[in-house]
Order: C-alpha cells, then structure tokens, then sequence
C-alpha cells in the first residue's frame, strides 16, 4: 500500500518537474511512511510513498523499472497472486531485482500491454510510463478498492492517489469547486465517480484503464464486467460448502505479508466470517478490533466479543466519544472531497487503534452488496407483493402510513415505511432505489440550493449516476440489478472510499477478502433466492455463519457501522454549525441558502424531524471549503 503521484508534460521534448512529483507525493506521506520515491523519465516525473508490506528491503522501493528502464511503475495496493505471475515471468526470461508484487506489473506489461490488468488478482491502482511508446497507462481494480484522480491541463496530465496530490503540484492551476460534483454530494453524501469535486479533475472508476499520450485527448475503458447470469445448480448445502472454500482460498491469499496482519470484527456476520476464516489458517491467535459507543443503540462491542471469545483472538475494542467530532477538519483535509458519510469518524478511529498493532487489517467489505444486506433489498422484496395490490388500495394504504405519527429518531421503522409508499408510484424500480440511498433527498436539496447554484446545476438530474448503474448491469431481474448499482456506485464510492481514506491516513493496509474478484464473480451468480427472500437478507452468508459464528451473530439483523449524529447535533455540534455554517461568511452562501440550513437545525432541535444526515452533509461542505479549497490556494 503506497501513495502515487506524477505529472507528464503534455510538450514530449519538456523535461520531467521532479520537484513538483516530489512535492504531490510528500502530501501523501501518510500513505506511504516507510519512503519516499521519485524518477523522472523524459517528460514523465513519477513520485511515490512506500507502506512497505511485502519485501521490506530497499530493494522494494518504487518507482519500479523493467530491466532497461523503459518501463516504469508507481503502484498502490497488493497482487495477491504475484509469485504465481513472477515464476511463469521468470520461465520466460524477465529479470527481478526485488521480491515484491510491484515488479511483476512492468514484466507483465511487457508480455501483454494494457491488458496485463486483466491478469491481476488482487486491488490495485497504478501509473505505469512506457518511455518508448511515451505512453502513460492508469488503472484501478475491479471493485474500487484503491482510489485513482487526475486531471488532464493544456500543460500536463497529473494524477495522485488522493486530491491532496493534486493540489500539493505547484505547477498546477488553483483549485475550484465543480458545481455538479457537489450537486451530486449533496443529494448521495459522496462525489460518485468519474465526477470531482474540483473543476477539471476526474476520478477514474473501478474497473477501468485510462491510456493517454502527450498531446492527445486521453481513452478510458472498463475491462471487466461481472454477470448475474448461469446461476448455479448446486443445493442449498452445496453453496454453502463452496462459499466456505471460496472465502478460505481468498482469506489465504490476503494473509501474505511480511508485516503483522490483524482484522477489523464488528458484531456482523461479514467481518465474523472472515475472522473465523482467519483463524482456521492461522496458529497464533488472530488480533481483532473493534470500536464501539457509550449510546447502547449504536454499540456492536458485545457481539464482537462473542466472535472474538469463540475464535480466541487477541482483541482490542475502544470507545469513540462525542469528543470525537473534533476530528471533523482532519477528516476533511485527509478526504479531500466533501464526504458526509459519518462512519468515517469511527472508521478513523478503528484504524488509528488497529494501527498501534498491525500494518495490514483485512475486513468485511463487500458482504452487503453481493448477498443484499441492505433494508432496500428488502424493501424490494416486498415491492413484488405491494406492487400487485390494486392503484387504489395502495393510495389508500400509503393515506393511512402518511397519518400514523412519526418519531424523529434514526432506524424508525415508520419512517422507512413512508419513504416506501411514497416513493413507490412516483418512480420506476432504479429511481426509487436510487432516492432510498440518497444522503439528501432532491425535494430537501431542492430546497436548500441558493438560486444561483440551482440554476447552474438544474438541467442534471442526480440520480442518473445510479440509473446509469442499473441499467449497464447484466442481470437476469430489477432485484439484480439493484445488487448491481450498489456493487458499482455506492460500495466504491462510499464504503471503500471511507475505509481507504481512514486506513491510508494511518499508514495501514485495509484488504476485502469478499471482494476477490473470482468470489465476486461466483457470488453474483448465486441465485437471488439464496441472497434475499421473504424480508430475509444474506441467506446464503448467515447459513454458513451459523456453522462458524455464535447463534447470537449469525442472527443479529444488520445495523451498520452507524454513528449516534443525531444526538450529537442536538450536543457538542450545534455550536459549531452555528460558527461556520451559519455564519455571515460563511462560504456555502453560494450553494445553500442559510435560512434553509436554519430551518433544518430549529426543527431537528425541537424533534419535528430528524435532519442529522442533511446537517452532517452541510456542515462538512463548509469545513472543506475551508480546509481544503481555502487552504490549498494558500
């Protein structure tokens, strides 16, 4: 796990900036503490940060060549099949002068060009510079697990793991907000990909390779694309065995390393399911962590400790405090863009915990959106019985739902259900699903915009980017294509973005056994009915997690890494929503109207309603302001 950078000037006979390459990768030393790379290659500067994992020696250093130094590499994350490729390289006559999983990427792009990607198994984002094509190839994994931004300037083409590397080149433009990325923020909670947050800058989506060569306009493509189709044959208690086998190869392929590697355990079936696995393959007890909350609702320490007691880890838990929510400008600087998903706040903290002990944790990642965890595939479950009910007896039903009180509080089930009926004959199967996992929806956004800022962005419609999702899925039914839309917008660009930010920001490597691509693969194919039925969710992994899990977890319900925001924002965050956000200078007043922003905040305090996500959205987009855009420019 590293940290890249670079800039390739778009005139071929300019010689390489490697100070600016210097300068982008020391902003992202946080990913890389172990070194610090950089080589200039004709127009080409390439800087990187090393996490050292595998061949710790200096001779692991990057950036990497081939022998004759035509080839060059800077690379973020692990090939977790690396000694198989290197033997067959070896075979044919590729020198190595290290042990580590970066070389083999320059031999195994001079085998097959580009489609050397195609070969990896493992997650993976990197820059590679073919001097004698003067070619630059950008790729990142098939699930999204290492993020990749660049932006392509009439004077260079740069790219860096984070926006920070970005902003850190000298010889770049000053930043600005892209008013439709932080149209998309607002309603999604996250910038989806290939959007920004930056004018000008891109983020490239999993899956996908980016070639470009000085002077020309660059060319994006994706290389893999999974199918739900040729479901499997095989009994009930045949997947399960083969999902146990398909989980062990994949957990013992990510326990290589030549550094201490530990898990992250909630009280979930996901993380349990890999600890078991874990433990089943090693002889010393596995290190487990786990962050939990004084508020009792929020806190999954208990079952944890069932997991942790049955596979006889050596466990560490913490508590994170409502003091925590000081972290929130660190947090902004470290994730670059608006992020409002606030799990980020104890995923921060887990990872600072697991880092005191461990240089590699591996997680859960993935579990939801392969086997539908999530309340919305239940709600589509039983949208294929509510769907058959009479137009008049559904308004009649959703009249009634629309009367009952409500509590304002987060997981009301009444609240679920209103946002059921009332989205259900106002939109298509994509449209609803898309508005059910949106941070802010388009009638409060609508309602918060400053008149300025909704004219510049009316004219695109926000949940296109899941719309788009959906319907590139190939998938046998809606169901399916939900899975789809989540596997490919929410999990990379909400889930995993989270987990890489909070890990990197400590100098720890995060690795998703779920999200193997060969288990990937074989899961989409697992039929529907093994996944959600009749309100039951991830069928198919609690039926193995009742063979390797305490009873209590195999059936708790899913409850999420949640954060009690709520209660904070009628607590220690009020005042500092008051100082920023409703500030006369506050430099939102150019998206959002502060009189809207107020209205939410008044009715959240009085309990009328509960705002928490929409409040927590804001106020991170006026911090960053801050933080990052204000602090970039100097």
């Amino acid at each position: 796990m590293c940290g890249i950078a670079g800039l390739i000037w778009q005139d071929p006979a300019r010689p390489g900036d490697a100070a600016a390459a210097r300068a982008m990768a020391r902003a992202l030393a946080h990913r890389g503490p172990d070194g610090e790379g950089v080589e200039v290659v004709g127009p080409a500067a390439l800087g990187h940060r090393r996490l050292a994992v595998i061949d710790v020696s200096p001779a692991g250093a990057q950036p990497m060549p081939n022998e004759d130094g035509t080839v060059w590499v800077v690379f973020n994350g692990e090939v977790y099949d690396f000694q198989a490729h290197r033997d067959r390289l070896e075979a044919r006559g590729h020198r190595f002068r290290s042990r580590t999983d970066s070389e083999v990427l320059v031999h195994l792009y001079e085998e097959h060009g580009p489609d050397l990607v195609e070969r990896l198994r493992g997650m993976f984002a990197f820059a590679l510079w073919d001097a004698r094509a003067g070619r630059l190839l950008l790729a990142r994994d098939r699930a999204g697990e290492k993020p990749l931004h660049y932006r392509a300037d009439p004077d260079a083409f740069r790219f860096a793991s984070e926006p920070a590397g970005l902003l850190a080149d000298p010889t770049a433009p000053p930043p600005a907000p892209d008013p439709l990325g932080l149209h998309h923020y607002l309603h999604y909670g996250y910038v989806p990909s290939p959007l920004s947050a930056f004018a000008g800058a891109r983020k490239l989506p999993p899956a996908h390779l980016l070639e470009w060569s000085p002077g020309q306009p660059a060319r994006v493509r994706r290389y893999w694309r999974p199918t739900f189709r040729g479901p499997h044959a095989a009994s009930r208690d045949a997947l399960t065995h083969e999902l146990k086998a398909r989980l062990t190869e994949s957990v013992r392929l990510q326990l290589v390393a030549d550094v201490p590697v530990g898990a992250f355990l909630s009280g979930g079936v996901d993380s349990g399911l890999v600890v078991a696995t874990m433990s089943g393959l090693r002889p010393d007890p596995v290190r487990t962590f786990t962050i939990g909350f004084d508020e009792a609702a929020y806190d999954e320490r208990a079952l944890a400790r069932l997991v942790a007691e049955r596979q006889r880890t050596a466990h560490t838990e913490r508590v994170v405090p409502a003091e925590a929510t000081s972290l929130l400008p660190t947090l902004v600087r470290r994730y670059g863009e608006p992020f409002a998903d606030s799990s980020a706040v104890p995923t921060y903290r887990l990872a600072q915990v697991a880092r005191e002990q461990v240089t590699v944790a591996l997680s859960g990642d993935g579990g939801d959106e392969l086997f539908a965890g999530y309340l919305r595939h239940t709600a589509n479950d039983a949208a294929r019985v509510y769907g058959h009910l009479p137009r008049p007896l559904r308004t009649a039903l959703a009249g009634l739902v629309e009367r009952l009180p409500h509590r304002p509080r987060p997981r009301d089930p009444l609240r679920y259900l209103k946002r059921f009926v009332r989205s259900f004959d106002d939109q298509d199967v994509a449209g609803r699903n898309a508005a059910w996992g949106l941070a802010i929806k388009p009638e409060a956004a609508a309602a918060l915009y400053a008149p300025d800022f909704a004219a510049q962005v009316s004219h695109v419609d926000p949940l296109e980017a899941y719309r788009a999702r959906f319907r590139e899925a190939d998938a046998t039914c809606d169901e399916e294509r939900v899975l789809w839309a989540d596997f490919a917008l929410y999990l990379p660009d909400d889930i995993l973005t989270k987990v890489d930010v909070a890990t990197m920001a400590h100098g720890l490597e995060s690795r998703a056994p779920l999200l193997d691509h060969v288990l990937v693969e074989w899961a989409m194919r697992v039929p529907l009915r093994e996944k959600v039925r009749l309100g039951r969710r991830k069928r198919l992994l609690r039926r193995l997690a009742r063979r390797l899990l305490p009873p209590a977890v195999a059936r708790a319900p899913k409850r999420g890494f949640a954060v009690p925001i709520d209660a904070w924002f009628r607590g220690p965050l009020v005042p500092l929503l008051r100082d920023l956000v409703l500030a006369p200078d506050a430099r939102i007043r150019a998206v959002l109207d502060p009189r809207a922003v107020e209205g939410l905040l008044d009715q959240h305090l009085a309990r009328v309603w509960d705002w928490h996500h929409e409040l927590w959205a804001v106020l991170w987009l006026e911090v960053w302001w801050r933080e990052v855009l204000e602090g970039a420019r100097g």
